[in-house]
């Protein structure tokens, strides 16, 4: 029987918690350690779960120094992502991050540069590469059903109370979270770079805050409270909860995007903080076909192109926010973990999704079309 496999947390919010309890119950040789978290309700609510005992140390960096732990699974707020992983494959450490990367660039290629110098595994939490919703996706495009892929739509519309609880959040500050682009949307431009298998050459958009503002605060009372007499776009909680129309933000509550991939596919992305109809679709058009998704629902239909062809449904795989995504990361990351299986995900994915993003926010706050090549060039994925 191998060996126990210590782990320690870093940032034990509420999803930090759940990753790491799924992962805990796919086998007993898996164990925590020690977590670290600046927050007291968030150490006291890891107590409850993962026992009484559990030592919550001072800092990242002397959890980062304990022998007994193999794995630093990080959670924190995204603009400590790099100083912790860095910190942690210098102290020996094998790392699970969540997402996003990083909040810059530059902190991302310093993630990539210390990862490969340190010889150890790196998964981050793109937990839409798990679902059975987004494989099935991925297995019908490499089966040619759409044949080559000419152009695509996707979104991530979101619905009011989700909104609001990002816009009251901390995710509501770059200086925390990074653009909204990134922190919400990156699992969704992952999946579009993953369809395409090629990276993206150039990108425009546009975006801006037009709901979530002070003079539409009064939807609050218009909308009511629900069953349990929560107000509207606060039902979601939290450890930060700001007014999500009068609080401080500097993020987009809509945006919308193109982008031009080297080998010559072309998207549309666009992303809703407020909508009627909660999507995460897909609609992808190719030279013999086309498939068209929503993972919210869990439906997938194809159509080939022809006269008398007809509109497919493929039997449904997972449906949810994350696609039946999670329990699955788990289970790999598990398997990574005790065997040293390879991960589904690499930094180099998570660098790209970030990558793209950051792109995609420059020409909305420039106005301009962003040639993204130089930023692949300077992670040495292209020549």
């Amino acid at each position: 029987m191998a060996r126990e496999i210590g782990i320690g947390v870093v940032g034990a919010g509420a999803m930090g918690r759940g990753v790491v309890k799924q992962v805990l119950e796919q086998d007993a040789r898996l164990k925590v350690r020690a977590l670290f978290d600046p927050d007291p309700r968030s150490i006291a609510a890891s107590r409850d779960l993962f026992g009484a005992d559990l030592p919550a140390d001072d800092s990242y960096e002397a959890l980062l120094a304990r022998k007994d732990i193999d794995w630093v699974m990080i959670a924190s707020w995204n603009c400590f992502h790099k100083e912790q992983t860095v910190a942690a494959f210098k102290a020996g450490k094998h790392v699970f991050c969540q997402k996003p990367l990083a909040i810059s660039f530059a902190d991302c290629l310093e993630m990539q540069q210390a990862w490969k110098a340190s010889g150890r595994q790196f998964v981050i939490g793109f937990t839409l590469r798990f679902s059975p919703h987004y494989r099935k996706l991925k297995e019908l495009l490499e089966a040619g059903v759409v044949g080559k892929i000419v152009s695509f739509e996707f979104n991530e519309t979101l619905g009011f109370n989700h909104g609001g609880y990002i816009m009251g959040d901390w995710r509501r500050l770059r200086q925390y979270a990074g653009t909204h682009l990134l922190e919400k949307c990156c699992h969704d431009i992952d999946l579009a770079n993953w369809f395409v298998g090629s990276l993206p050459a150039r990108v425009a958009s546009f975006g801006g805050l037009d709901f979530f503002t002070p003079e539409n605060e009064g939807y609050i009372a218009k909308l009511g409270k629900d069953s349990e007499g929560r107000p509207a776009f606060q039902t979601w909680g939290g450890l930060v909860m700001e007014n999500p129309f009068t609080g401080d933000k500097d993020i987009v509550d809509n945006q919308v995007a193109i982008l031009e991939y080297l080998n010559g596919v072309r998207a549309t992305f666009h992303t809703n903080c407020n909508a009627g109809i909660p999507e995460r679709r897909m609609y992808i058009l190719g030279t013999e076909g086309a498939i068209r998704a929503n993972v919210l629902t869990g439906e997938i239909e194809t159509q080939r192109i022809g006269f008398d062809t007809k509109l497919k449904p493929v039997a449904a795989c997972a449906s949810g926010g994350h696609g039946g995504g999670d329990e699955i990361l788990a289970k790999e990351l598990a398997a990574t973990m005790l065997d040293g299986a390879p991960p589904t995900v690499s930094l180099d994915a998570g660098l790209v999704s970030a990558g793209t993003c950051f792109a995609m926010d420059e020409a909305t706050d420039t106005g301009r079309v962003v040639d993204v090549r130089p930023y692949w060039r300077q992670a040495g994925l292209l020549a």
